[in-house]
């Protein structure tokens, strides 16, 4: 399997508490709920729109192709993941008959878990994996904002209040956490090394780039060792 799958197997197949029965079932029969803590930025009722909306814009070379870089990431695999036969075995052994039926997985495999599904536009599918906006925050608003733009609307910057598009730490956390029964250590760095999106639009200096590349958890062990052998080197 591909390590990055694997990751993606360990990080929704959680260890939780019994789930509370006031579970609905959304779209294409997946389970969505409120659950406190949970991923709560569309309860303003901007909407869950799913990554095919995301791609009429963000699929362009002028965009920088975000959307393939997305395809063909794991992240764009991490429904499918839990059809493996590693996902099975896992759940298997933690009392779990379907992993791709089971919120404990799915809580990490699926965007816009535990989001009420009045908060979900028509047409978005949870077995699309972890979506653009698991990160980036529903996107119905940041949408509708930037289809009025391009037939001649007013230009205006990306706000906060539009959709996320700063790297946090606790985001990705969520899930790549210790609560994975396959859990490994996690590095902030190396991960978004791995999935790098920028648009090209936004100009930024080398400096700004490499502060960014270069920004990792204060706890990472990885990064801890690295900066611990680069200053040995230094003192040699």
């Amino acid at each position: 399997m591909n390590p990055f799958s694997a990751l993606f197997v360990g990080a929704g197949l959680l260890v939780l508490p019994v789930l509370s029965s006031n579970t609905e079932t959304g779209p294409q029969g997946i389970h969505v709920r409120p659950v406190d803590g949970m991923d709560s930025r569309g309860l303003d009722g901007n909407r869950y729109v799913g990554q095919k909306v995301c791609k009429n814009c963000h699929s362009k070379p002028e965009k920088g192709e975000v959307h393939e870089k997305w395809s063909a990431g794991p992240h764009a695999k991490a429904f499918d993941v839990l059809a493996s036969e590693a996902a099975k075995k896992i759940a298997k052994d933690m009392g779990i008959e379907d992993p791709q039926k089971s919120d404990q997985c799915l809580e990490c495999h699926v965007t816009a878990f535990g989001v009420d599904k009045d908060l979900i536009k028509r047409g978005f599918k949870p077995s699309d994996g972890v979506q653009c906006e698991t990160c980036h925050g529903p996107g119905e608003e940041h949408f509708k904002i930037r289809f009025k733009e391009s037939q001649g609307g007013e230009s205006t910057p990306v706000s906060a209040e539009e959709i996320l598009n700063e790297r946090d730490v606790a985001t990705c956390t969520k899930c790549h956490n210790e609560r994975s029964p396959t859990y490994k250590e996690f590095c902030f760095k190396e991960r978004m090394a791995a999935i790098e999106h920028f648009d090209p639009r936004k100009e930024r200096t080398e400096e700004e780039l490499k502060k960014l590349r270069e920004t990792c958890s204060p706890d990472c062990k990885k990064c801890a060792k690295e900066k611990e052998e680069e200053g040995k080197k230094g003192g040699d």
